[in-house]
């Protein structure tokens, strides 16, 4: 650490950067950064670094297994198809009136299909297969197979375009720092007093007395959803970004910054301000710099799994608060909203229009920077050649405040949200 450029220093920064460092961003980050992966694996061998293998889990039974099974076609309830649940349950004979031939015995059996393909909002963007809803029916995977596409030929289920596998990895491989690398680090750093890396003790937090353990899933989900399903998602898209010709990675790079913005109350809000006697906490999903033409740009990355659009008015709010506090006035700025569906797509594309016309009529609520707000599905992200080029974004350009004394503030009651957004959340 006595050089400007430690052997491990930039596998370091990757890893002091998240909260556990998941085997995708880690490929993308050795893309980048060549050797990285290799000095992981040194660094696990000397106990500075643990590794936990990926978790595989056969979520028809919820039981771990050793490896993954081939994918398979997946399937949910159309509206049809759960409005037909719903009257199947009140009165089974209306299942015997759709289908003149079926047995009492397969209307109990339909009956269990129709309500295992009945799933909630989260698992139905996974959908369930046929094995599995042999399983849960009881049926034969034959009978259930033939049932499924003859429900999915009447419109009461439909068939989505991507395969998975029942046997699957719900937690990738993944990388934590232990006590033993903090104190490692901090002890060489304070024995050569001039070296050029002796911010470091501050940056990765050396004096952290709390280490995250080992993941062991407490919840499988009915398609094999996890509590860190976002966390793991999250450094998916973060690793796409690292291919992109416009991701800065040798700039600042944090999952999960934890921000504490200074503000005054007032009547019903929170006004950034420098000396505010108050705090705002800002935690978005990672904070990063991208370079356009030649031009640096902060960046902040929310991915929106299941939050709402009230909320992600809030983060808005919250950025401009953190521009107005830590950026230089000329510094550009963009806020990346992503998505998993292009319906979603389409709603936060009419919350970002929202909130510009909102800043219109309230011209003092913007930060002096130019901001760009966008948004994104993972589908678009995943399938661009560069997911941060303009081509991949619906946007919209906001420029600076243009006023001596810009007033950012974040609403805690009698939100500007229902007056500019319509339908809700």
């Amino acid at each position: 650490m006595d050089t400007p450029a430690p052997w491990a220093l930039e596998s370091l920064r990757l890893v002091f950067s998240v909260p556990r460092t998941y085997l995708p961003l880690a490929q993308a980050w050795d893309d980048r950064y060549p050797g990285t992966l290799k000095t992981l694996g040194i660094l696990t061998s000397k106990g500075f670094l643990v590794n936990q293998h990926p978790v595989i889990i056969d979520i028809r039974t919820g039981k771990p297994a050793k490896r993954c099974s081939p994918p398979a076609l997946r399937y949910r309830a159309t509206a049809r198809g759960r409005r037909l649940r719903d009257e199947s349950l009140e009165d089974p004979r209306i299942l015997s009136d759709i289908f003149p031939k079926i047995s009492k015995k397969g209307v109990l059996g339909v009956g269990k299909i129709l309500d295992a393909l009945d799933l909630d909002a989260q698992s139905a963007q996974t959908g369930i297969s046929v094995s599995h809803l042999s399983a849960l029916s009881g049926l034969p995977e034959r009978s259930v197979r033939w049932w499924v596409g003859h429900l999915e030929s009447l419109k009461y289920a439909t068939k989505l375009e991507e395969e998975l596998s029942d046997v699957r990895e719900v937690i990738p491989a993944h990388w934590r720092v232990t006590r033993e690398l903090c104190k490692q680090l901090k002890d060489v750093l304070q024995a050569f007093p001039g070296n050029p890396h002796n911010g470091l003790i501050s940056e990765f937090k050396l004096n952290r007395t709390k280490f995250l353990s080992g993941i062991e899933p407490a919840r499988i989900g009915l398609t094999g959803a996890t509590d860190y399903d976002h966390d793991v998602e999250t450094q998916r898209l973060l690793a796409a970004f690292m291919h992109s010709s416009n991701c800065a990675s040798s700039g600042i790079f944090n999952v999960e910054p934890r921000l504490n913005l200074s503000a005054n109350v007032s009547t019903n809000a929170m006004v950034f301000e420098p000396n505010g006697s108050s705090s705002v906490f800002y935690q978005p999903d990672a904070e990063l710099r991208e370079v356009h033409k030649g031009v640096a740009y902060r960046s902040i990355f929310e991915y929106e799994r299941f939050q709402s659009r009230r909320e992600a008015w809030s983060h808005i709010e919250r950025f401009f608060g953190w521009l107005h506090l830590k950026a230089l006035p000329s510094e550009k700025a963009v806020l990346r909203f992503v998505v998993n569906t292009d319906s979603r797509v389409n709603s936060y594309v009419k919350l970002i229009a929202a909130y510009s016309e909102y800043l219109t009529d309230n011209p003092d609520r913007r930060p002096a920077n130019p901001v760009q707000l966008a948004v994104s599905s993972k589908k678009r992200i995943y399938s661009a050649k560069d997911p941060l080029d303009d081509d991949a974004w619906y946007r919209v350009n906001i420029p600076g405040a243009g006023i001596k004394n810009p007033r950012p503030l974040l609403h805690l009651k009698d939100t500007p949200y229902d007056d500019y957004v319509t339908g809700g959340g």
